[in-house]
């Protein structure tokens, strides 16, 4: 399989893991008190991540890789944005919901006014990775051609 091949099917899986998370998850999370928020979150949120970050540093790495040892000059242009869509979701992750992540898990570390609007935060960051996901995802897919 080829680091393009390989680069589409890691963009379309983090893609699709994100839009889950923010369609299916998030509603749940909001849903719930801060605190019990906080609670579930500390639990359970390594079982999202033990996904989600090789996920997403797979992508990254596949769809680089891809840029790199590509092929012609013709979809070197969608290479390049599929690996700023990758490289763009880490980003956001490592600088924006990771660090909140932390924050959201440890005990003390938040009140509840402070969840909510650290939670809000976190959900439009969110939805940034999952348009560059979808954006890498699609030019991922394009560069095949």
């Amino acid at each position: 399989m080829t680091a393009a091949r390989v680069s589409a099917l890691l963009l379309g899986l983090l893609a699709g893991g994100m839009l889950l998370i923010a369609v299916a998850i998030v509603p749940f999370w909001r849903a719930l008190p801060p605190a019990e928020f906080r609670a579930w979150f500390a639990a359970n949120s390594f079982r999202i991540g033990a996904l989600m970050v090789p996920l997403g540093a797979g992508a990254a790495v596949a769809s680089v890789t891809a840029l790199v040892v590509g092929g012609g000059l013709s979809s070197r242009a969608w290479r390049l944005a599929a690996a700023a869509g990758a490289v763009g979701v880490v980003v956001v992750t490592l600088t924006v919901n990771e660090p909140a992540n932390v924050r959201f898990a440890s005990a003390g570390a938040l009140g509840d006014d402070d969840t909510r609007a650290l939670l809000a935060r976190w959900v439009v960051w969110h939805w940034i990775r999952v348009a560059l996901g979808g954006g890498g995802f699609y030019a991922a897919l394009r560069a095949l051609e």
